[in-house]
């Protein structure tokens, strides 16, 4: 059996030695002899501290000091520590990770130290590379997801002016129904339509022409409040969804002011370009209730007002509509 004790110390894919109290080496197994070069012929007998100067450290030597006289355990993880046992001469011992079990024996009345030493070089660089690749991985999640977010954005949005689009405004216009149903409040669509749109286009070409759009959204953003939308539906079409209004009145005032911000004309390219509205005013619920009729009545209104000279504000009567 001892035999076969032996045979199986020499062959365990793990360092094994054992201490005695004046840390002399008295048993050096097969792993350790092929990680260090070092015979057991060579080892036994001698002082741990020669033969491993890791454990000249005041904290290592505490440890075996406890197992050999207080019979206390210890694991250091390789984490946490630089490898205890050196390789072979030329070989780099920070690539090594090493974890460490001390466990105290006894035989005869004396006491002894275990030292068990696990190669986790392998364990280690696996970790390393999962750890890369799941940061590679979280790196790519957040391309990707940075990539739909613009995607979505793209989607939703005018690429000229910034404003939501029609997509944008219906989804918006659904929300704002489903939102006043419950409380049985009251929004209004708006219709804005520029005057002139085309001849200003005409004469001074389309750049003039898109920056003239880029301007008109701005002002129309800049007259209503945070809680409204405004959208660009094509061309020279714009929406507005007033939201929570006190009454019809509240609509008009809007409008109004809508009017009153275009007074100013607008600066572009050493042009001075006068440009006036056209909108149509439809209400939720009293003129309707589903998006598409709240938007074409809105729309309507609009054109009475191009029809009778244009630049102003109407709101949706069904008889004059």
């Amino acid at each position: 059996m001892d035999n076969l004790v032996i045979q199986a110390l020499g062959k365990i894919n793990m360092g094994i030695l054992i201490i005695d109290r004046q840390l002399k080496v008295i048993l050096w197994n097969g792993w350790l002899e092929r990680f260090t070069g070092k015979s057991k012929e060579e080892v036994i007998g001698q002082n741990l501290l020669e033969v491993c100067p890791r454990f000249k450290l005041n904290m290592y030597q505490n440890i075996l000091q406890n197992a050999l006289y207080q019979g206390q355990s210890r694991f250091c993880s390789s984490a946490l520590h630089k490898a205890f046992i050196l390789p072979k001469e030329n070989e780099d011992e920070h690539f090594f990770k090493q974890n460490m079990h001390v466990e105290p024996l006894y035989e005869n009345g004396r006491s002894y130290a275990m030292i068990q030493i696990s190669d986790m070089t392998n364990t280690s660089t696996r970790v390393y590379k999962l750890k890369n690749l799941i940061k590679e991985l979280d790196v790519e999640y957040n391309k990707v997801k940075i990539s739909e977010k613009i995607s979505k954005h793209l989607s939703m949005h005018d690429s000229l002016t910034g404003l939501p689009n029609r997509r944008a405004f219906n989804e918006r216009l659904v929300w704002a129904i489903n939102h006043a149903e419950p409380s049985e409040g009251r929004f209004a669509v708006l219709f804005v339509d520029t005057d002139g749109f085309k001849q200003i286009n005409d004469t001074y070409g389309h750049e003039v022409g898109d920056q003239v759009l880029v301007e008109t959204a701005k002002r129309l953003k800049e007259n209503i409040r945070s809680t409204d939308s405004v959208a660009r539906l094509s061309g020279d079409e714009f929406s507005i969804i007033l939201n929570q209004l006190n009454d019809d009145h509240d609509a008009e005032v809007v409008c109004e002011k809508l009017g009153a911000s275009f007074v100013v004309p607008i600066e572009v390219s050493g042009y001075s370009i006068n440009l006036s509205l056209s909108i149509g005013i439809s209400i939720y619920p009293r003129h309707a209730d589903e998006p598409a009729e709240l938007l074409r009545y809105a729309d309507q209104a609009m054109y009475r007002i191009k029809k009778n000279g244009k630049s102003g504000y109407a709101m949706y009567d069904s008889e004059r509509d």
